[in-house]
């Protein structure tokens, strides 16, 4: 979908469609909408008055505008209250627009910008966010449906309106940095999209390579050769059941000088998690092929890192497996000792993901990371303590812990900060070797968190635990049903505002 920025007057432009916008709760509308309103005789106020709008987030209300202005159609969005009114609310409604349009089978839209006015929200952000909403919404994962599925009406054209002359150099901006941020996002929705038959780590290593590659950062992919010769035994362990062999991406995005400390980013690559040995469930296993949903965040954010010039050293680790149960595979009571670290007791094959993020993480740290990050679809006891639209947050480091939680407002990507208490610690131990790689039901995410914790060296810290969050079956916020590439946004922003 193209995306332009256009000066002009919403009462004389010319569109298949025209979007404005409502905060819930006002009676007689102001600004672009007021305009429209009044140009179509207070057709607006009067289904405001009504009851048919409230201006509930997301709702909207079409209007034929029968020649009065020169656009067709007039689709009023609802933006939700004033006061909780963000940079995700701009977002959501410029998705909802967008949806709209598509049931009417529109192909270009204009539309105002979503909360630069009294939403209160600086203009090139503003910008962004609309932009950016629309872009990630128009997102679909089709190719593998029939040619008549495929061809269903898409938008083709956004044109976003300005009258002010002096905002559209910042609407111009914002629109270029959303459109390399969706770019980026929507390449992690179609890793975690694809099924584990394609989306194999072979796979994944080449796209991720393919892509990063292309837009500047450095790319080296090692194998299960390499893996083994290194000493990548936890990795190693998780990976050696499948016929299908391992790859480790290491992904540099050299934004800053020599002297300035690189971040280290490691996203857990499980392309398809059975459980191994501690074989999962059946029910709802085909969603195991989103168990890559860090490592797919992590290779997105770096594509954004790059394309958008962030001055951060930032080093992506991306350890991708699959995780089966065949006749090489580790099992339970094994005990195998990684790059760094302790020993580690396997007693549960299901616990796979922070075993290849500990391996991850040691060697981010051998290749000179100062600071770590590492995000995953880690544990159902995170999807129990918080639901399926907040991340867990756990971090050894109070600026970094504050630094993602300042940055939820702008991104709409909520976590939450988890307890590190050191007591957590005895529900790992071990008699056989130094650590178990499960401490068992009771705080789970807790423990799996302390688990990576021993793999930092103590360097500063965070892990962002994203299960649950990685794919969606309804559509919600700017998504569809499928992938979100939740974490894209989170990391880059991190990257972003991080300072030593």
């Amino acid at each position: 979908m193209k995306v332009e920025v256009k000066e002009g007057d919403v009462t004389n432009f010319a569109a298949s469609l025209l979007v404005v916008n409502l905060f819930e709760g006002v009676k007689h509308p102001g600004g672009a909408t007021g305009a429209v309103d009044q140009a179509l005789g207070g057709a607006v106020s009067k289904a405001l008055a009504a009851g048919e709008m409230k201006g509930k987030l997301g709702q909207t209300l079409l209007f034929y505008t029968y020649e009065k202005i020169p656009a067709e159609r007039v689709l009023v969005v609802g933006l939700g209250e004033s006061d909780k009114f963000g940079p995700e609310e701009a977002r959501r409604a410029a998705a909802a627009a967008l949806w709209a349009a598509e049931k009417l089978s529109i192909k270009e839209m204009a539309t105002i910008v979503h909360g630069a006015g009294i939403g209160g929200i600086e203009p090139q952000s503003a910008a962004e966010a609309t932009a950016l909403g629309s872009l990630l919404a128009a997102y679909r994962f089709d190719k593998y449906k029939s040619e008549e599925d495929r061809t269903k009406p898409r938008l083709e054209n956004l044109t976003i309106i300005e009258r002010n002359a002096d905002k559209l150099a910042a609407f111009q901006s914002g629109v270029k940095r959303a459109e390399t941020i969706a770019w980026a996002q929507n390449f992690a929705r179609d890793l975690v999209n694809e099924p584990s038959n394609v989306m194999i780590p072979a796979e994944f290593a080449n796209r991720v390579e393919e892509v990063l590659s292309k837009a500047g950062a450095e790319v080296a992919v090692h194998d299960e050769v390499w893996i083994q010769k290194k000493g990548l035994n936890l990795m190693w362990g998780v990976a050696k059941g499948s016929a299908t062999p391992p790859r480790l991406v290491v992904i540099r995005h050299k934004g800053a000088d020599d002297n300035d400390p690189w971040i280290g980013v490691v996203g857990k690559g499980v392309m398809f998690d059975s459980g191994g040995i501690s074989l999962k469930q059946p029910q709802g296993m085909e969603a195991m092929k989103g168990d890559m949903g860090g490592g797919a965040a992590v290779a997105g954010a770096l594509l954004a890192a790059v394309r958008l010039g962030i001055e951060r050293n930032v080093l992506g680790i991306i350890p991708a497996v699959m995780n089966s149960p065949g006749g090489r595979a580790q099992n339970p009571g094994d005990i195998v000792r990684g790059l760094d670290g302790p020993s580690v007791e396997i007693i549960s094959t299901d616990a796979e993901g922070r075993l290849i993020l500990a391996d991850g993480l040691s060697y981010a740290r051998e290749l000179g990371a100062a600071y770590l990050v590492d995000i995953a679809t880690l544990t159902g006891a995170s999807v129990t303590a918080l639901g399926t639209k907040v991340g867990a947050l756990f971090s050894t480091d109070e600026k970094i812990e504050k630094l993602f939680l300042e940055n939820i407002a702008e991104t709409g990507e909520r976590i939450w900060p988890m307890p590190m208490f050191d007591e957590y610690n005895e529900q790992l131990k071990s008699t056989a070797a130094g650590i178990k790689n499960t401490g068992g039901r009771h705080a789970g995410a807790i423990t799996a968190a302390k688990f990576l914790e021993y793999f930092t060296d103590s360097k500063p810290w965070a892990h962002i635990d994203i299960a649950a969050k990685e794919m969606i079956d309804k559509p919600y916020s700017c998504y569809r049903k499928g992938a979100t590439g939740f974490g894209v946004r989170t990391l880059l922003r991190f990257v972003e505002k991080w300072e030593v």
